[in-house]
């Protein structure tokens, strides 16, 4: 039957075809997730065990590598330099997800109006953790994410862009395109969580203060859309829907992210020679987090390979579908399958 000319032939051979062009889909479809899944892991390892031993932003002149390759980069000038300032290769795609997800919530039509739709674009579904951080955590409610040009221009680029255009809207919607900008999400939402914990504790060094201010961070977005649906007059989901009743940090980002600041917070005070609760010789948090910034840098990438892992595999589990939503700091459940 290895020829298939007649009719007993015939179906054997159909289905030999088809076994081996599924075969050679499934591993096409596999690529993508190995290459970034090895992305992620190469920068844990630089991050985990640093090429240099001087590091940025301890006293006197740091040393840092002469050549640097795209992980390098990423890793020395992006996610290292994002303790001091905010990197536009950030902004970009942070803004870009938040404007996504406000029309995705918007049952995938143009806000009602502009006018509030800028604002509660901004406030309720991009900047929400950072705004209401501000408000509780640091004195005087400095605002910072409404302080920043360039956060006002990337955000107001995108908000135009994805209401207007729906081949822009389309293609980000597309199934690894959206998990590469979840990612991009990912990334920033995780390294400022890290970065306001430690202001917060800074301000005012309790236990406490960072428990609470993982609580305002995980929590402030997802309630902040809810009241956005009400105030639209949508259907508001129970909060177990938006965020199921667990503890299961490998399932969930939105848990994961909660429990990452409190490893943060408690390796720091209590696996270094900080002392951030003691009363004598203890460093600030901004202080240790700048001492132990590979530290820093490792629980980044961590979140980002889990979400990496959890994405691709409730893509290929469920026969080509990826599911965002209620647990990924979402409204509603959003089901991607382009």
């Amino acid at each position: 039957c290895s020829i298939p000319r007649g009719p007993v032939c015939a179906v054997p051979a159909r289905q030999s075809i088809g076994l081996i062009s599924g075969t050679m889909e499934r591993r096409t479809r596999a690529l993508p997730a190995l290459v970034l899944l090895a992305v992620a892991a190469l920068l844990i390892l630089e991050s985990w065990f640093p090429s240099s031993s001087p590091r940025a932003f301890v006293e006197g002149e740091a040393d840092e590598p002469a050549a640097r390759g795209p992980l390098g980069w990423l890793h020395y000038d992006v996610i290292l330099a994002a303790r001091t300032s905010y990197p536009l290769a950030l902004m970009v795609g942070f803004t870009c997800y938040g404007n996504l997800l406000l029309r995705k919530e918007s049952a995938d039509k143009p806000y009602p109006t502009w006018l509030f739709g800028w604002l509660l674009g901004f406030v309720c579904y991009t900047y929400p953790g950072a705004i209401f951080s501000d408000l509780l955590f640091v004195p005087n409610a400095p605002l910072r994410a409404m302080t920043n040009n360039n956060i006002l221009m990337c955000f107001s680029f995108w908000y135009l862009v994805i209401q207007n255009s729906e081949k822009v809207y389309k293609l980000l919607n597309q199934k690894h395109v959206f998990i590469w900008l979840t990612t991009w999400w990912l990334a920033d939402a995780t390294r400022a969580s890290l970065l306001f914990l430690e202001r917060a504790v800074t301000h005012q060094p309790v236990f406490a203060r960072g428990v609470w201010q993982a609580f305002i961070w995980c929590g402030a977005g997802p309630v902040a859309r809810l009241v956005e649906k009400s105030i639209r007059g949508e259907p508001v989901p129970a909060l177990d829907k938006v965020q199921p009743n667990t503890l299961n940090f490998l399932k969930f980002p939105l848990i994961a992210m909660f429990w990452n600041m409190i490893f943060y917070m408690c390796y720091m005070a209590y696996a270094t020679d900080c002392k951030l609760f003691e009363k004598e010789g203890a460093l600030t948090m901004v202080e240790c987090g700048n001492k132990y910034q590979d530290f820093y840098g490792f629980c980044v990438y961590v979140p980002c390979l889990m979400h990496l892992c959890r994405a691709y595999y409730a893509m290929y589990s469920q026969g080509g579908l990826v599911i965002f939503g209620d647990g990924f700091c979402m409204g509603r459940a959003s089901i991607t399958n382009k």
